[in-house]
């Protein structure tokens, strides 16, 4: 593909600022190629521009991970020390979607993939009252608390499976979680009332954008590291012998990171 020749893996390695630049880049482009095709069928924009992305992506993340399986083999570093260019590259990347769909979540946010076209719910109702929402009054139960676990725990699952079977399938997930937290994010900013005043806005605004990020951090961290521990394994399966020395080395820090995702989650 033309984007391999383009975006080598070796300068990702070199400088963290570039995972950030090709991500704002691929999301636009993406962007603007969905709104071509499905310009008259908006609610398509948003699906296929996440497709888009991960399309680009894949093939320098799939060069990431081989660099990555060969530095995997060496004894006497840490996982984190090891793979710490290719952690880089997926939180930057994922910052980079992240700040491009929420602009465009301002403007027309009929065009992005939300949580409510995740779950095929109905957009809130904005109430004739113009004064500031109330804080919601949450006590969450055991229950509630093991159901988001389960559904988080399922997900990084999902993200492990795809990434050892499909390489970097496990981008997908990741992608689908910045449309998702951008245009909530988004609709935070839209619903606040300026007339409300730029204090009262304000310290709404911030108010859900702590909740947001304290929920978001730790919950893609997870899946991120799941998608990385898959994705070396993968790699290992293919270029190592599975009853090699290096295979166990691989699958040994493998396990542990998964654990340590499940322990974040």
């Amino acid at each position: 593909m033309v984007v391999e020749e383009l975006f080598k893996a070796r300068w990702v390695e070199k400088r963290v600022s570039y995972s950030l630049f090709i991500g704002v880049l691929f999301t636009i482009i993406s962007f603007l190629t969905s709104f071509l095709i499905f310009r008259n069928t908006p609610d398509f924009i948003g699906v296929s521009t996440m497709l888009f992305i991960v399309v680009l992506a894949v093939p320098v993340v799939n060069k990431l991970f081989d660099l990555e399986e060969r530095i995997e083999i060496k004894e006497g570093l840490s996982f984190f020390r090891k793979h710490e260019h290719i952690i880089d590259f997926f939180i930057y990347f994922f910052i980079g979607i992240f700040l491009v769909i929420f602009i465009i979540a301002l403007i027309k946010p009929n065009m992005v993939f939300s949580i409510e076209k995740l779950y095929n719910l109905e957009s809130s109702v904005v109430l004739e009252s113009r004064r500031m929402p109330a804080p919601p009054q949450i006590s969450p139960s055991n229950t509630d608390v093991m159901l988001v676990f389960k559904n988080n725990l399922y997900v990084m699952l999902i993200s492990f499976a795809l990434s050892l079977f499909y390489g970097a399938g496990a981008f997908f997930l990741i992608t689908l979680n910045a449309s998702v937290f951008a245009s909530a994010l988004a609709k935070v900013v839209i619903t606040s009332n300026p007339g409300s005043g730029f204090i009262s806005v304000s310290a709404f605004a911030l108010c859900n954008l702590g909740i947001l990020f304290l929920h978001t951090i730790p919950e893609v961290f997870g899946y991120l590291l799941a998608s990385i521990s898959g994705g070396v394994l993968s790699h290992a399966f293919i270029r190592e012998k599975i009853s090699g020395k290096n295979f166990k080395i691989v699958l040994k820090d493998s396990i542990f990171v998964m654990l340590i995702a499940i322990l974040v989650l």
